[in-house]
């Protein structure tokens, strides 16, 4: 029995010189820019015969920087969910670069053979899961990641379900995505509020939870059991590392 293998277009540089006008090769990747009335979008890819790996930037022109991420992107990348990998020590401080296939961005959406281009995104790897869905990942990049900028200020993933009876404030069990800053300061509208309580999901899906019984003073509770009294600066200390460690 013959099994018939079919392979989705690819794009080709001739797609690029058609979509950008203007192309240059380097580092073994093509270049080119989208120029509007504020900003500019640098846009590094490589080519290949099945996959095409792009990495955007919004002002920051940094070649090298662009080639060595899309260069370390992994062969056959999934076309159903996002890859993580590592990329090595840099000026941004990006510690990882996420992989999403075309059906999660929009980049490069008027060229017809974008079925296999692949958007790479450095990241802060507390900024990701890697599990998320297209929605998910457009929702994050809508509202909490600014995935072109790399001048960003690092955004942890952070699920926050809680309730507060004194400031009605509260969630579902689902919890909700919340910054660093909004996280902190339902831990300060928390305080001396006993029937209250916060939990906190970070990216790695690990949970920690905080009650506090008196004014200033905390309970951390970690594994569901581990119960440390501590003050709000330990406190503080403790859930940055955890959401973004």
């Amino acid at each position: 029995m013959c099994v018939s293998i079919i392979q989705m277009p690819m794009m080709t540089r001739d797609d690029l010189l058609l979509e950008f006008g203007e192309i240059r090769e380097a580092h073994g990747c093509c270049f080119a820019d989208y120029a509007v009335a504020t900003y500019t979008i640098h846009c590094c890819l490589r080519l290949a015969t099945d996959q095409t790996v792009a990495v955007a930037s919004r002002n920051i022109d940094d070649p090298a920087f662009a080639a060595s991420v899309v260069l370390l992107a992994p062969a056959h990348l999934p076309h159903d969910r996002p890859t993580i990998f590592g990329i090595p020590a840099n000026t941004h401080g990006f510690t990882h670069a996420m992989a999403v296939p075309s059906t999660y961005h929009g980049l490069l959406n008027q060229i017809g053979n974008r079925a296999g281009l692949f958007l790479c995104v450095p990241i802060f790897r507390c900024e990701f899961s890697g599990n998320e869905s297209a929605e998910e990942f457009r929702q994050a990049t809508a509202h909490r990641i600014p995935a072109y900028e790399w001048d960003r200020v690092m955004q942890p993933k952070i699920s926050l379900y809680f309730d507060n009876p004194r400031t009605g404030g509260g969630t579902d069990e689902c919890g909700a995505p919340v910054s660093l800053r909004v996280l902190l300061a339902e831990i300060d509208n928390l305080s001396g509020v006993s029937n209250g309580f916060i939990e906190i999901t970070n990216y790695r899906d690990e949970v920690i939870e905080v009650l506090s019984p008196e004014k200033g003073n905390y309970v951390l509770i970690r594994n569901r059991q581990d119960e440390e009294v501590i003050d709000r600066a330990r406190l503080v200390a403790a859930v940055e590392t955890f959401t973004t460690g």
